[in-house]
């Protein structure tokens, strides 16, 4: 399984409906939308992610240089 490059988390990717692909945790995660209905996916590894100002945007989990 894939690993961040930043922390060493195992990640998966996962492609967006605008065909871009997302790096997300690999667990599973249940949420609970405003509606009150349960939905089960991944988080983007971003949001989780200690090591993530160290990347650019769209650098698919590179670090920066010089960091």
């Amino acid at each position: 399984m894939p690993k961040c490059k930043g922390c060493q988390a195992e990640i998966i990717w996962i492609k967006t409906v605008n065909g871009k692909n997302m790096p997300c945790n690999a667990e599973k995660t249940t949420i609970v939308t405003e509606s009150g209905e349960t939905i089960v996916g991944h988080i983007p590894h971003w949001s989780t992610c200690p090591q993530f100002k160290n990347f650019k945007r769209g650098s698919d989990l590179v670090p920066k240089e010089g960091k």
